[in-house]
């Protein structure tokens, strides 16, 4: 049935309906798809039901349950409180709140999504119905590009329909901006302006917001125009360690102090001081000449620049350099003395990333029966970062110790024997520039055809089709690794001033070291390349006058260059569906039946650089080594790659209305995701080149996507208009896992030493290396729950009617688990986790307060340590509190408070043991306060 538009004009009624449909959001409301404007997700239309537009709790409350009891599929819905006022100041946080999806923050800010345990790159994620572009080298969407303000609503389909792009294993999240013939129509316009202060930076940063929208020509054009801008400056305090080592002995090599325990790599504490900078900009024009064509075309831009800066004191742990150490039941390292180098650390993590996007597209109901939509889009997404980041060290000799985290305090470095602010102090360490320039382009085309049948049981027919490229570059630029290290080792001093002190303010607490000496990366890079800096190298070293400088010239310094590790993938691909809808009775009980089969054909071309192996050679008087041999001067050449691939994907959606308060879904389907692009990358290195050890990596251009088998199943009750209780279930079966994996390898050499036959030498010319390479290996099986309930007590009289509940809980598991008392372990579901959520919330007599409450548990996060230990990484337990409240001063202004992590809760990683701290991060509360103006 057709949905209608609902909104608020009268000072009474809109009093009673600000604030959002955020509790409809958390409590995981099921709503049809309004998919690229004319997509159909209803039994009872041939076009899209309208979404239904409120402003208010209640009333989206009592509509969300309406459309949720006509839902094909189970989908999650939120939308906009008004123009330009999501419910949080982050799309990703908002989403956080929906059954099974959890949020990876970044600076405090939520930026990775994470579906029913499946991590960013398993979820496929639509701006208005489109393919969109990533600035990132996999397929993660950052949520974080885009301004709430900028978005009238998201939705996340868990269950797959036919006509919904492939590439979601845990689910299609499709992004929606505000269109200037939706709703009303005639002028319209908003204006916030508010004040962020950050509790750690003490800074307040402004962030300003405003929309235009107007209908002309009897509402068949309309124009609308939106900006908004938002600056932070906050500081993040945190403590880092790499890694756990496993399996190892700590002490002097001759009288070790303990055998096969888990040693710490290191312990880094500072503070990282960032800019963050966001604008984005949204112009969409519509024009409807009749009732049934509407044609409308968007343009996004959106820039946003991180430029963070880290200032720490790090402490290096060698095993054998220990002098003193402890350990416990799990044989993991709690304290140790060692000496060595404190490492004062400047380094710079930036991203400077750049969005684009262009759409175009006409809904048009040819007949009563028969409506066609077209749309056509290009989006352009880049990260300007390469060469652009640096890591620098600077050491001061001294003895320091380390003690573990007791609870949820920061692990401990003290007892310098240095003074870690003495600026003459430092000794020339490592440098490197780094960074990468990453570029993504997307086009695609796509039509769509609904077509109403009304034949029996047969309702709806729907089929189409869709062509879309995905290009993306992946360029490495940094410095050349003859000039990274050319003052390793801490033996010469640094000839010029540059240390002063840094403080840490004692954010993170404990008996972390508050002070230490700082520099300039950047001048610390000028002083390298001096001729006095070098000419005190060669004089420290001995080497012959002239040397250090030869080696600065010949490298242009510190200039980053284009690395080896860059490559590009291009992807095609072309996808057609139908689906149909069924619809009948059984009994007195009303059924509806959605069936769709989709197939894509995926066609790749990959590119990238690597070393061609010629030849391993004897080395005289060394029977331990292979001299290689590589082809252009050992330089990594150009290679290509391509492959495809085709699969059909078959989904069913049922639905059983039981009577009028009780509904039964069910549903299964088969979905994928494919391959990381920066798996596909067809390069290969050759990292051990020994009689004993022919070891080598890379990528795999021949991957097949994950391939899985999805069941859902759910119960709904609705004893009211806005009260909902529904649980459902969900079991997926994940077919061919990526895992890096050994495979032995053979590579034709010329064998001009005249190796043997034997061993790795499989043959006259030939070498066997094993190589580690992403592989399509395993298997998985998920299972988890969802239980969701919202409720209001507008039935009671008075004051107290104001309040309202809304409250859910996934609970998941897999046979993939992993096994704490493995250290061979090969494979393991990451990001697999329960969630929770509470939101509270009051609103009545131009009042709205909300408080809102989500827990992410334990969870596996990385199989292995991106560091150097080479272990397990879980994030811990994490709660956080935000909060809105707001009052209407009267039709046309609005003013506001907003609180994010109101109580500064803290995000802690861990390694295999939970005492096993790595990263304790603090990035502390964030406040706003601010006006709304809406005409």
């Amino acid at each position: 049935m057709q949905e209608i538009r609902a909104y608020a004009h009268s000072k009474t009624v809109r009093r009673l309906l600000v604030s959002s449909s955020l509790a409809a959001l958390a409590a995981g409301v099921i709503a049809p798809s309004a998919f690229a404007q004319s997509t159909s997700t209803s039994a009872e239309s041939a076009k899209e039901p309208e979404v239904i537009v409120v402003v208010g709790i209640r009333a989206s409350l009592t509509s969300a349950a309406g459309i949720k009891r006509n839902a094909i599929g189970v989908v999650d819905a939120i939308s906009s409180e008004d123009l330009g006022k999501f419910p949080d100041s982050n799309v990703a946080e908002s989403l956080q709140r929906i059954p099974g999806v959890a949020v990876d923050r970044s600076g405090g800010e939520g930026r990775f999504v994470t579906v029913r345990g499946f991590g960013p790159a398993f979820n496929t994620v639509l701006v208005n119905g489109r393919s969109f572009a990533s600035e990132n080298q996999g397929r993660e969407f950052s949520f974080d590009l885009l301004a709430s303000e900028l978005i009238s609503g998201a939705e996340v389909f868990k269950t797959a329909q036919a006509r919904l792009q492939e590439g979601g294993i845990g689910g299609t999240m499709n992004i929606k901006t505000a269109r200037p013939l939706d709703g009303r129509g005639g002028f319209r316009a908003v204006a916030v302006a508010k004040a962020l202060y950050e509790n750690n930076s003490k800074k307040t940063t402004p962030q300003v917001f405003g929309l235009i929208s107007n209908s002309f020509a009897d509402d068949t054009l309309g124009i609308l125009a939106a900006i908004s801008y938002q600056k932070r400056e906050s500081v993040i305090a945190y403590t880092q360690n790499r890694g756990y080592i496993p399996n190892t002995d700590v002490g002097p090599a001759a009288a070790p102090l303990f055998k096969g325990v888990y040693a710490p790599r290191n312990q880094d504490v500072g503070i990282d001081t960032q800019d963050r900078e966001r604008l984005g900009i949204n112009v969409t024009g519509q024009y409807r000449p009749s009732e049934d064509l509407t044609v409308t075309i968007d343009a996004l831009h959106n820039r946003f620049d991180v430029e963070s800066r880290i200032q720490a004191l790090g402490s290096w742990f060698e095993p054998s350099s220990y002098t003193a150490a402890t350990i416990d039941s799990n044989r993991t390292v709690t304290s140790l003395t060692t000496n060595g180098n404190a490492d004062l650390l400047d380094i710079a993590n930036n991203r400077f990333v750049t969005t684009n996007a262009v759409g175009a597209n006409v809904d048009w109901d040819i007949s009563d029966t028969l409506n066609v939509n077209l749309d056509a889009s290009w989006s352009n997404s880049k990260n300007a970062a390469g060469g652009k980041n640096y890591f620098t060290v600077i050491g001061v000799a001294s003895r320091y110790s380390f003690a573990q985290a007791v609870g949820n305090s920061p692990p401990s470095t003290f007892g310098y024997t240095a003074n870690l602010t003495n600026p003459g102090a430092g000794q020339a360490h490592y440098v490197e520039r780094s960074g990468n320039n990453e570029s993504e382009d997307v086009v695609e085309l796509k039509a769509d055809a609904t077509w109403q049948l009304d034949n029996g049981i047969f309702k709806t027919a729907r089929f189409g089709a869709l062509a879309n490229r995905r290009e993306k570059d992946s360029q490495a630029i940094g410095s050349n690794g003859e000039v990274n290290c050319l003052y390793c080792g801490y033996g010469v001093a640094v000839s010029s001033n540059i240390l002063s002190v840094v403080n840490t303010k004692g954010i993170l607490g404990g008996q972390l070291p508050t002070a230490f000496a700082g520099y300039s990366g950047n001048r610390y890079f000028e002083v390298l390349a001096s001729p006095q800096q070098s000419a005190l190298r060669d004089t420290t070293l001995g080497l012959t006058p002239g040397t250090t400088a030869a080696i600065i010239a010949r490298n242009n310094g510190y200039t980053p260059v284009v690395q080896p590790a860059s490559f590009s993938v291009s992807e095609q691909n072309i996808a057609v569906y139908a689906e149909i809808d069924l619809e009948g009775t059984a009994g007195t009980m009303p059924w509806f039946v959605n069936a769709g089969l989709r197939y894509v054909t995926t066609e790749i071309k990959s590119s990238g650089n690597q070393l061609q192996l010629l030849d391993l050679l004897r080395v005289p008087g060394d029977n331990t080594i292979y001299n290689a041999v590589f082809a252009n001067a050992g330089r990594p050449t150009p290679v290509s790659k391509k492959s495809n691939y085709g699969v059909f994907l078959p989904n069913l959606n049922a639905r059983l209305t039981i009577n009028d308060q009780l509904i039964a879904r069910a549903a299964a389907s088969r979905s994928i995701t494919r391959p990381q692009i920066r798996d596909l990358a067809p390069r290969t290195s050759f990292d051990t080149n020994r009689p004993a050890s022919l070891d080598g990596s890379g990528g795999n251009p021949d991957l097949k996507p994950y391939m899985a088998t999805n069941l859902d199943a759910s119960l709904e009750w609705y004893p009211t208009r806005a009260t909902v209780l529904s649980a459902g279930v969900f079991y997926k079966k994940v077919d061919d896992f990526i895992i890096q994996l050994r495979a032995q390898e053979k590579i034709q050499i010329a064998n001009a030493s005249g190796l043997p036959v034997g061993g790795l030498i499989t043959g006259p010319n030939e070498a066997t290396y094993s190589i580690r390479r992403p592989r399509n290996s395993e298997s998985a099986e998920i299972t988890g729950v969802e239980l969701n309930a919202v409720y209001n007590f507008d039935q009671l009289e008075g004051w107290v009617s104001g309040f309202g509940v809304a409250a859910n809980a996934t609970i998941v598991n897999t046979d993939s688990e992993f096994d704490t008392a493995s250290t061979t372990t090969s494979f393991a579901l990451e990001g697999l986790g329960n969630s929770y959520n509470v939101t509270v919330f009051y609103e009545k007599y131009g009042f709205s307060a909300r408080l809102a409450w989500n827990l992410r548990e334990r969870f596996l996060e990385n199989l292995v340590t991106p560091g150097q230990g080479g272990d397990p990484v879980f994030r811990r337990d994490y709660n956080q509190f935000d909060l809105r409240t707001s009052y209407d001063i009267s039709d046309t202004f609005q003013v506001f408070l907003e609180g994010t992590n109101i109580t500064g809760n803290e995000n802690i990683t861990t390694g295999r043991f939970d005492n096993q701290v790595l990263d304790f991060i603090n990035t502390g509360a964030r406040w706003s306060l601010g006006v709304r103006a809406s005409f």
